[in-house]
């Protein structure tokens, strides 16, 4: 049966497609049901396309006769129906109802430069089509506009908008039919090109809302088959045609098959009618379709060319003298300014004869191209300024330090002019329009400031922390070594009330009230007045008191070492021993003294042996820090660890070792006090007295007789009561070694004086006589002379 015009040259859809159906199937098409394919044919004007469909089908489609005239054959778009199909095993092999849309060719000279029929009978054969084969010579592959890339470019792009927001399984079998491929290309490379194309032109389109992430193959299947030159080898382009046959009527051959259930659109006969006139309209009626003609097509062409032309000769005077007016605002402003007005109006003059939609396109783009350029040096010029604003916060910060401002205030003051500075910079690029959003710069500088700031708070943090650390450490170390140096039995109160103390001093600058969240009760907290949150405030104080915890173990630690104890002990058993109360200095009578004296003193030293031991107030609780430090926790002798290293100053060995020192000493100073009493006390028998009278009856009575005797005895007689009274036998025995120490060193002296002095004199007596000698041999040699 002949085909009909489906849709004429004026763009209406034929209503005899229903009877058409009827008349070819011979029965209802309720009958027919899914039992149908739609095949569409599509291609450049006298491609051979109805010969193709006439070849491959049977139908009987016009055919133009090159002959006589190359001109357009096929107008509009025209349906046949056949059940045959020509394949390698029959000319006419039977399958289901087929319908072959023959759509008028693209890029024919009778419609010119109106390509509105062919974009739409495209987008038409694709919407309503299992199979759309599109026809095309070898040598046109590699083409944009002549393998009908562009075209298919906007009825992809139209497609998307009318029928792929739809999420359905639904696709089209593109099938590529190349002519003429006479096997020089490969097949493979042929097809990878037409594919390389047809990707870059699906991500290039303008893909509506929610088709963003589609690809070309959630709507589309490829395939390419290439058929052989029809004149110079006729057999193998109809072998070739039959080839194809194949693949319409071999449903086993599932891979192979062009006709998949997922291409068919699921409607009865009837119903694709009415669905394919529908989308005509829809088609129709759409304006999306309206691509630029030859002329818009002329006018991007040379926009594009004076745009790259403009844009050039800016590019060379930019390159020419940014580095001379970079690092002067005024003179980088009015460059930049002057430099986009010569290269608009370059372009204005040159560009605004052609279209005024694409020369404000272009005009648009080329703006663009300005701006991105300005961008770079703007924010060049910007990262510049704002190295150059921190360094000044910096300085200015540094600089107010002798005013009495606090660091907070000069801080901020600070910061607030360098950001008014940047932000009135940014603001002056802004006016001269070369600046789009500066929101991100400014905050981005903000940042910065914010960073830097923070810096120089933590600067200013160290440097004042090390001042409070060496102030607390030394007054803490002075006071410390004192009470230690003598101790009592509320050591460690009086140690830690002095180091709590010192801390509050140096620190209640710092320290204010803060009202509970209840309301009705107040708290201390420490501001440094650095700008520092309440986190960081605490962890400065917690800072401080952790220097001052390890300063205060470290000097406890470092000494009390195991001599110094003992010296602590030795010196205050010492003082009590050898001093009374008025601190005079005990004179000995009797051992039962020295005991007694003994036990009081051992008790007494011994009293803060305990409180040199092991660090505990006078309520029994050990002193550990109240605050964490990692130096606390040591591992002992038996492997356990402990977190009151600070308490513990002496194991059991260390306080046996000590103890064992200071008795041995303790012992010795005893035994010296006992000796001396000895000393004093030995008595002499009396008949020593006796023979002493008896035999120095004479001598006494000479001295008696004598006066000078007499006080010479007296003297002596006083001097030797004192002396026993007073227990200075010691230091009158050291006068007396001194003394004749002295007189030996003295006669010594004299002796070696003596001796030397006659080995000298026969010397100079030597001497002196062979002066002489000399004088007088010269005088008679003078007196011979005169003779």
């Amino acid at each position: 049966m002949d085909a009909i015009q489906l849709i004429d040259e004026e763009k209406h859809f034929s209503q005899d497609a229903l009877s058409f159906f009827s008349q070819c199937t011979g029965q209802d098409d309720q009958d027919i049901g899914l039992n149908y394919h739609v095949i569409s044919v599509f291609g450049s004007q006298s491609s051979g396309k109805s010969t193709l469909l006439n070849i491959l089908f049977n139908t009987t489609f016009d055919t133009m006769d090159a002959q006589v005239k190359r001109q357009q054959t096929t107008k509009g778009i025209w349906l046949a129906h056949t059940k045959e199909v020509n394949t390698t095993q029959s000319p006419k092999a039977t399958t289901s109802d087929i319908f072959v849309l023959d759509v008028e060719g693209s890029d024919g000279s009778e419609r010119g430069e109106d390509q509105d029929f062919e974009r739409k009978a495209a987008l038409f054969a694709i919407a309503v089509s299992e199979v759309l084969i599109v026809n095309m010579w070898e040598q046109q592959i590699g083409l944009y506009q002549g393998n009908n890339m562009g075209l298919l470019k906007t009825v992809f792009e139209v497609n998307l908008s009318l029928f792929g927001t739809k999420k359905n399984d639904h696709k089209v079998l593109l099938l590529f039919v190349i002519r003429d491929h006479v096997g020089v290309t490969p097949m493979s490379s042929l097809s990878e090109s037409l594919t390389n194309e047809l990707e870059k032109v699906w991500s290039d389109l303008n893909k509506p809302e929610g088709t963003e992430e589609t690809s070309l193959y959630d709507f589309f299947d490829l395939k390419f088959v290439g058929l052989g030159h029809k004149l110079l080898q006729n057999e193998k382009f109809i072998e070739d045609v039959k080839k194809m046959g194949d693949s319409f009527i071999n449903k086993d051959d599932t891979a192979n098959c062009y006709f998949k259930p997922n291409y068919h659109h699921m409607l009865p006969l009837e119903g694709w009618s009415m669905y394919a006139e529908n989308c005509w309209e829809q088609i129709e009626h759409n304006k999306d379709l309206d691509l630029p003609t030859q002329q818009i097509l002329v006018a991007r062409f040379k926009t594009e060319e004076i745009l790259n032309e403009a844009f050039n000769s800016f590019m060379i005077d930019y390159n020419d003298s940014i580095s001379v007016v970079i690092n002067d605002k005024t003179k980088l402003i009015t460059f930049l300014q002057d430099l986009k007005k010569k290269c608009l109006r370059e372009y204005d003059n040159h560009a605004n004869r052609y279209n005024r939609i694409v020369y404000e396109e272009k005009r648009k783009e080329l703006l663009e191209k300005i701006t991105e350029q300005y961008e770079d040096t703007i924010g060049t010029f910007l990262e510049d300024l704002s190295t150059d604003l921190l360094s000044q916060l910096e300085a200015e910060v540094s600089s107010k330090k002798s005013t009495k401002d606090s660091f907070k205030k000069r801080l901020t003051e600070s910061s607030n002019i360098v950001l008014e500075q940047f932000t009135q910079t940014v603001k002056l690029f802004q006016s001269a329009e070369l600046l789009g959003d500066s929101q991100e710069i400014l905050e981005a500088f903000k940042e910065r400031t914010n960073d830097k700031s923070k810096g120089l708070r933590q600067k200013a943090l160290k440097l004042l922390l090390t001042r409070l650390n060496k102030t607390i450490s030394a007054t803490i170390k002075d006071e410390t070594i004192h009470l230690l140096s003598n101790p009592e039995v509320d050591l460690w109160d009086q140690i830690i009330l002095r180091f709590e103390e010192t801390i509050s001093v140096n620190l209640e600058r710092f320290e204010i009230d803060q009202t509970t969240s209840e309301g009705n009760d107040t708290t201390k907290i420490f501001d440094f007045q650095l700008g520092l949150s309440e986190q960081e405030n605490s962890d400065a104080y917690k800072k401080i008191c952790q220097a001052a915890w390890s300063t205060l173990q470290t000097i406890v630690h470092d000494y009390l070492k195991e001599d110094t104890v003992v010296s602590i002990l030795r010196e205050r058993f010492d003082n009590k021993f050898r001093y009374d109360e008025n601190d005079a200095p005990r004179l000995w009578k009797n051992e039962e003294e020295i005991d007694k004296a003994f036990a009081i003193a051992k008790e007494h030293a011994l009293e803060v042996f305990t409180v040199l031991s092991l660090a505990k107030t006078t309520d029994n609780i050990e002193v550990v820090p109240d605050i964490s430090m990692s130096e606390e926790e040591y591992e002992d002798e038996e492997g356990g660890y402990h977190i009151d290293r600070f308490a513990h100053l002496f194991n059991e060995l260390q306080k046996e070792k000590i103890l064992k020192q200071f008795r041995r000493q303790i012992n010795l100073t005893v035994l010296d006090s006992k000796r001396s009493i000895i000393t004093t006390t030995t008595h002499i028998p009396i008949w020593i007295y006796c023979l002493l009278v008896i035999l120095g009856w004479n001598e006494f009575m000479m001295v008696i007789r004598n006066p000078l005797f007499v006080t010479l005895t007296l003297i002596l007689s006083v001097a030797f009561y004192f002396i026993h009274k007073f227990d200075l036998w010691g230091p009158v025995v050291n006068v007396a070694r001194t003394a004749v120490g002295e007189t030996r060193e003295t006669i010594k002296e004299k002796l070696r004086d003596f001796v030397i002095d006659e080995h000298e004199k026969p010397k100079k007596r030597d001497e002196k006589i062979q002066s002489e000698k000399e004088k007088y041999e010269l005088q008679d040699f003078t007196e011979e002379k005169k003779y």
